[in-house]
């Protein structure tokens, strides 16, 4: 049996900032060097990841898979480079391995891989598909009677696709209140303005 994971005493807004500044950072090389990758979104994000995982998520970076843990699942999956940039930053593996995005064999891909890294929970790519998953998820912790909780994050652009909808009113119907989504509302998607 795990010992429970410690409550942390929520940083300043000051210290999220330089962390959320650090992790743009990140992004920033992790992009040039990888010579591709989405930007505005992984900038954008910067701060709720930053607030995410360094004030809000029960998470063990020494202990990644740990039964109690808070699960995170990225709908948007283009925007992972800020995922990686935080999962480094908040100690999941190695900041160095940050600089191998996109390439052959790593574990950074352009969309997250479900356990390619340490704290990844679901596979993304197809926009529309992360709050079913994160839905699951959440049905699941409260059949099993557990504690933790789940964190979605989407984009504005993919609450256009029906299935966003119908896992609304799902979650809406089972009352998940174990469940929290975060829209990225930046009002812009591939074709124009949402």
């Amino acid at each position: 049996m795990t010992e429970p994971m410690q409550l942390r005493t929520p940083p300043d807004e000051a210290a999220l900032a330089r962390t959320a500044n650090t992790i743009r950072q990140d992004v920033i090389a992790m992009l040039v060097e990888a010579g591709s990758g989405h930007s505005a979104g992984s900038l954008g994000m910067a701060d709720v990841f930053a607030a995410l995982y360094f004030a809000v998520l029960h998470v063990d970076p020494d202990d990644p898979w740990r039964p109690d843990r808070d699960r995170v699942v990225l709908s948007n999956g283009h925007i992972c480079p800020v995922w990686y940039a935080t999962l480094a930053e908040r100690g999941f593996f190695d900041v160095a391995e940050l600089m191998t995005l996109r390439r052959l064999g790593s574990r950074l891909q352009g969309h997250p891989h479900v356990r390619s890294l340490p704290g990844i929970e679901a596979s993304s790519g197809p926009l529309g598909q992360g709050l079913s998953q994160g839905i699951g998820m959440a049905l699941a912790a409260r059949l099993d009677g557990a504690a933790w909780r789940t964190h979605v994050l989407l984009s504005d652009g993919e609450h256009d696709e029906g299935q966003i909808w119908e896992a609304v009113m799902f979650a809406a119907k089972y009352r998940l209140r174990n469940l929290t989504t975060w829209v990225d509302r930046n009002n812009i998607q591939i074709d124009g303005v949402t």
